[in-house]
């Protein structure tokens, strides 16, 4: 039973792997913090603006 158990998570461990599906969350949590640093980046530019 414990092998049957072992076997198991091994294989759901490896799923996204398997069919290719982690580079797509990789690809789409890339973009993501992309976009967050350039509004981050605007946001800091318009506040120093503002500053001045």
């Amino acid at each position: 039973m414990f092998q049957l158990l072992q076997t198991k998570a091994i294989n759901n461990n490896s799923i996204m792997a398997q069919e290719g599906k982690i580079y797509l969350v990789m690809t789409i949590v890339s973009i993501i913090l992309i976009g967050l640093f350039i509004y981050v980046a605007s946001i800091d530019k318009k506040i120093t603006q503002l500053e001045k």
